[in-house]
């Protein structure tokens, strides 16, 4: 019994060894570049059920799989979910993106230099341009690996 026990916990160790070293090594491949940028928008819009109010915001993505969304002189943020949806040949002019519907506005992609990102709640209307579609200048503040 203790033979095989002790081959039981010498497996564990390798095991946790193992998934130590995968996680340390997938860390150092995902190194991402976190970006803040500012827009002026001149409407209410809204963002996975959050309103809004229009004024001077913050978008970062700081937090992988998310931007956080910070109204200038204020001290809270909203996390929104997005995902990665295509990474264009050519550099891009930063842009927020929103879409009207009922009466209301809605962010549903968010452009960086090198890559599009879209509101995971949008995901299935990612890419579409309409004329009920608005798109706003982002400029970037602040840029660097992490």
């Amino acid at each position: 019994m203790t033979k095989t026990f002790s081959r039981f916990a010498l497996a564990i160790v390798r095991a946790g060894s193992l998934i130590c070293m995968v996680l340390l090594l997938s860390g150092i491949g995902f190194a991402q570049k976190v970006v803040t940028a500012r827009a002026s928008i001149p409407f209410k819009f809204w963002a996975e059920g959050h309103e809004f109010q229009a004024g001077d915001y913050l978008f970062d993505n700081a937090v992988p799989g998310s931007a956080s969304i910070h109204r200038e002189g204020t001290n809270s943020a909203i996390g929104v979910s997005v995902i990665l949806y295509a990474v264009p040949s050519d550099k891009e002019h930063p842009r927020v993106i929103f879409v009207r519907r009922d009466e209301k506005y809605f962010l549903v992609e968010l452009w960086g230099v090198q890559d599009r990102h879209v509101v995971t709640a949008e995901f299935e209307h990612r890419g579409e341009v309409s004329e009920q579609q608005r798109q706003l200048p982002l400029t970037i503040v602040e840029s660097h690996d992490e």
